[in-house]
């Protein structure tokens, strides 16, 4: 009897996360968004003779991986955070909440199939970001480029990077708004993102709040004459973007207005 409770809580979960995965991946709103972003870090990074006189190690393809993340990945980050910030407004609006609480999905798996999904569709958008940009470097690049390290560095970037950033951009723009008027939201963001465009990178410790230029975007490299040991700034960004995510997540379950019959 558990098992079949466990497979239909399951099969529910699975169901939200596959609707909500296809509904980001085939808005025009997302393409657009990556598109944009593509043509501006092309523009920052890609290997032409005015490029790489201006950026000195932009030759060595961890850089550039680095580089795209950290600099460029913030366009990336805060424009999913505006897209990502009204879906469950948008199921409200839709009456597609109300279809799903019509049936026998629990509270629970309504927001963990609305935030997984949301968290596939942040990873595939970045790893698109980034793939575009290693694979036009590649071939662009008037010198031989170690495809290989390349790739490397680029799974890395995922796996190191990627995932905390997604994990603090889909559940704190999912939860946020659920919570508040989503105008406070867009402002606390457009705070964030002016204090993000703010912090120069430097030999020192980044701020903590940085989200895609923190101190975790340092184990996928760093300036060879800036010697960086501070592993405590480190720890500091991954609780940040991951702790930030997860504390939203845990106010919107706790929140006894959001679901059926709760008051």
């Amino acid at each position: 009897m558990s098992t079949v409770w466990e497979e239909k809580h399951m099969h529910n979960i699975l169901t939200i996360i596959r609707y909500e995965y296809k509904m980001q991946m085939t808005r025009i709103a997302t393409w657009g968004l990556l598109t944009a972003a593509a043509v501006l870090s092309l523009l920052d990074n890609f290997p032409s003779a005015g490029n790489l006189h201006r950026l000195e190690f932009l030759a060595d393809p961890v850089y550039l991986i680095y580089r795209v993340m950290s600099q460029d990945g913030l366009t990336v980050a805060f424009g999913l955070m505006i897209l990502l910030s009204n879906r469950f407004s948008v199921d409200d609006k839709t009456g597609v909440k109300y279809l799903v609480m019509a049936g026998p999905t629990a509270k629970g798996e309504y927001i963990f199939g609305k935030t997984l999904g949301s968290f596939c569709y942040t990873v595939t958008v970045f790893a698109l970001f980034l793939t575009a940009d290693a694979v036009i470097y590649c071939l662009a690049a008037p010198f031989p480029v170690a495809a290989g390290i390349l790739f490397e560095t680029l799974i890395k970037t995922i796996f190191i990077c990627v995932l905390p950033v997604s994990f603090f951009v889909c559940f704190l723009s999912a939860g946020l708004p659920a919570l508040l008027d989503v105008r406070f939201f867009y402002a606390m963001a457009a705070v964030l993102f002016i204090l993000n465009t703010a912090a120069v990178s430097s030999a020192e410790a980044m701020p903590f709040y940085c989200i895609t230029s923190g101190d975790l975007v340092r184990l996928i490299w760093h300036h060879p004459k800036w010697t960086f040991t501070n592993t405590g700034s480190i720890q500091a960004n991954f609780i940040f973007l991951t702790g930030s995510g997860l504390l939203s997540l845990l106010l919107l379950f706790a929140k006894k207005s959001f679901w059926r019959h709760e008051a």
